[in-house]
């Protein structure tokens, strides 16, 4: 059974490596901790050792509560792939997309309501 604190641990590593578009090889060079244990950190499957812990987020520069007091909602595989791709672009590129996205979900949104009735 996965602890609950794995889940926020690896999904707050992915995250910040994501948003300094390091790849875990990187990481790995940088934090003095194996490309194995991140991969298995960031996919639930590690409880790492306090040394380990500490590496990653002083090379990462995480706040400690973003692991130990996570947010209680999850995000769904869909907003995370979402999320994802947003942290791969430039503030102006995000501000160009706003628009766009509205436009698309009153698309989705209308289309929803149609089907509903």
């Amino acid at each position: 059974m996965m602890a609950e604190y794995s889940r926020a641990l690896g999904n707050c590593i992915y995250k910040k490596r994501k948003e300094l578009r390091w790849t875990q090889a990187y990481l790995a060079e940088r934090s003095g901790v194996t490309e194995q244990t991140i991969r298995k950190i960031e996919h639930y499957d590690a409880n790492p050792q306090m040394d380990v812990l500490f590496s990653l987020v002083n090379v990462l520069q995480i706040d400690p509560s973003e692991i130990f007091y996570p947010k209680k909602e999850e995000d769904s595989p869909a907003k995370k792939q979402l999320e994802i791709l947003l942290t791969d672009c430039s503030d102006d590129q995000i501000r160009e997309l706003i628009p766009v996205i509205e436009a698309a979900l009153g698309i989705v949104k209308g289309r929803s309501l149609a089907t509903t009735k």
